[in-house]
């Protein structure tokens, strides 16, 4: 088999992205709003940008991310303009029973959710989700530069960089991250594209301008997280030390420190002294503890804790979703512990064999550098936080090295024949996929399944309607099925929720005849039977109402007529009809004209 020329590993590498793309685009609309860890704090920041004009303070009392720099804040800003954010639709609405929020909660669901979040989104909801898009489009950036940085080390094996890609696009947590409103993501992207400057770097380590533009990527990371920054500039610092002693060169190392540090300080500087002027400290740090000190540890880390910590974050790295209080099954998680078991082997594998030549020593060594950087940086965390930080998301600045080390080592058994290898290749770039879609359909679509059905739905109702009754509930639509064996018509009503209702009002459904005389009848609350009854209905909820009433063996479909109101059952008053702000009486009524039924008013 010929080697794969440069267009058909683009054209592969596109596929991946594009394939990547559609996941994260289920996973966003899939997960409900503020489901993700933190999102209502980053989503709040987007929002004062946007309303205020203005920075976030830190405040005592007031959990937030308002100590986090801007940087992502402002291009989420910048994704969200289309959206009316004085429309409330879609605003966080604080579940009580939240298994966080409460003693004795039971709810995965951070906040309430009903179909006025929807699709088509508008409001609030429609500005989260652009940001959302927004932050898909940095995973993207990630995955291709992920592949770029394993092209770049293994110029001979395309196949690596192209199965590093597939383990980072088809990461489930990747993915559900990518998917939400979440700093991570920027500083995900910025560390990515960090780790394949400072490759470039070494390699021309005498023109300065590498240098400039590593000191960019690390002032952007401090702008996005400075604890990501603080990483980005240990690694190039290290990069730059190395590569001084190796070259012996004084000049290179006091040139490149002052490359880096001046356009650091240029770009983010700004930050640190508004921290200073505002808290005190260039960090914030004081005021922090104060704000997050149910977070902070309050007691010796301890070997156990170390052991809690790794086990959380290998599980959670791959798929612990919602506030981490969605798991995968057990299978789920031994699928990764083998392959990541099987790359072990591979690596030691290609250690025996030595195939490691001098070329390719300084860059494997700055994959493994990487990691063992951010995984170092996260121990620091955990000695001063909670198990709150022990989240598998804080090692995805270093997530390309670790694909990449990965595939290389998954790749070091592969068989010679290539034609064979792609293949084998090709299979777990898809069960990858596979274990990705299998995540969204069965853990977090079920997860996150409401009465209410999406606005969407109504498109496909067959008959459209908009009738008010008593200014609480709007009749949307209705369908009737026609069970001729059993000679049952089942009449599904639409219900729109205008407020809140305050009592759980009955609707009934009378099949009567001619002279309005009921022939047989079916009243109950509307979604009743789903647990759902109208006193806990939001704003904008959408219900599926069916009825089903028994028709007489001599009736044909032309006799039947349905009268259709609300009543309250406790004092039988029912509420008034209105179409167009006009009253019609307290009831409308299904006649069959033709081969369908129509609304006739009293």
């Amino acid at each position: 088999m010929k080697p794969m020329n440069r267009s058909s590993l683009y054209i592969l590498a596109s596929v991946l992205l594009v394939s990547f793309l559609m996941l994260a685009l289920s996973y966003s609309i899939t997960v409900p709003p503020f489901e993700a860890p933190d999102e209502v704090g980053h989503f709040y920041y987007i929002f004062h940008l946007l309303t205020k004009r203005s920075l976030p303070v830190q405040r005592i009392g007031e959990l937030g991310e308002a100590h986090q720099p801007p940087l992502y804040y402002a291009l989420a800003a910048l994704a969200a303009l289309p959206a009316d954010l004085k429309d409330p639709t879609g605003a966080f609405n604080p579940n009580p029973k939240f298994i966080w929020a409460m003693q004795g909660g039971y709810d995965i669901n951070a906040g309430l959710h009903g179909s006025a979040e929807t699709f088509p989104f508008r409001g609030q909801a429609l500005a989260l989700h652009l940001a959302r898009i927004s932050s898909i489009l940095m995973g993207m950036v990630t995955i291709a530069f992920t592949i770029l940085i394993a092209w770049k080390v293994f110029p001979e094996s395309p196949l690596i960089g192209l199965l590093a890609g597939a383990l980072v696009a088809f990461n489930p947590q990747f993915i559900f991250i990518s998917g939400s409103v979440n700093n991570d993501n920027l500083l995900t992207m910025i560390a990515t594209i960090s780790w394949w400057q400072v490759l470039r770097t070494i390699e021309q380590p005498e023109r300065m301008r590498h240098w400039i533009y590593l000191g960019m990527l690390i002032g952007m990371g401090f702008l996005t997280k400075v604890n990501g920054g603080l990483v980005i500039a240990a690694v190039a610092g290290i990069a730059l030390l190395t590569t001084s002693i190796k070259k012996r060169s004084s000049k290179l190392l006091i040139q490149g420190a002052l490359s880096i540090v001046l356009v650091t300080v240029a770009l983010s500087g700004w930050w640190f002294l508004r921290n200073q002027i505002l808290y005190g400290d260039i960090l914030g740090w004081k005021v922090y503890q104060k704000v997050f000190e149910v977070n902070l540890r309050h007691s010796p880390l301890q070997w156990r804790d170390v052991k809690e910590f790794f086990s959380v974050q290998f599980r959670s790295f791959w798929g612990v979703f919602g506030w981490m209080n969605v798991y995968a099954p057990q299978w789920f998680y031994q699928a990764f512990k083998v392959l990541c078991l099987i790359s072990l082997l591979g690596l030691v594998i290609r250690t025996l064999r030595h195939q490691l030549s001098k070329e390719k020593a300084a860059p494997i060594s700055l994959l493994f550098l990487i990691f063992i950087a951010q995984e170092a940086y996260m121990l620091a965390v955990i000695t001063k936080c909670n198990p709150s930080c022990y989240q598998g998301r804080y090692l995805f600045p270093a997530i390309a090295p670790i694909a990449i080390i990965l595939s290389w080592g998954l790749t070091g058994l592969l068989p010679k024949q290539k034609k064979l290898a792609s293949i084998l290749v090709l299979a777990l770039t898809l069960s990858l996929a596979s274990i990705a879609t299998f995540a969204l359909v069965k853990v977090i679509a079920p997860a996150y399944e409401i009465v209410p059905i999406p606005k969407w739905r109504l498109w496909f109702v067959p008959y459209k309607t908009n009738i008010e009754f008593g200014g609480i509930f709007r009749l949307r639509g209705y369908d009737i099925h026609w069970d001729k064996s059993n000679n049952i018509a089942t009449v599904t009503l639409y219900w729109e929720a205008l407020q809140r209702p305050d009592f759980d009002y009955s609707v009934f459904v009378h099949l009567i005849d001619e002279s309005g005389q009921i022939i047989a009848q079916k009243d109950h609350a509307p979604g009743y039977e789903l647990n759902y009854p109208p006193t806990v209905w939001l704003p904008g909820d959408i219900i599926e109402d069916p009825h089903q009433i028994k028709i007489p063996q001599e009736w044909s479909k032309s006799d039947c007529r349905f009268r259709i109101g609300v009543y309250n059952w406790a004092t039988g008053e029912q509420l008034p009809a209105f179409v167009s702000g006009n009253y019609v009486g307290n009831f409308t009524t299904l006649v069959c004209v033709g081969k369908r039924f129509v609304l006739k008013y009293p």
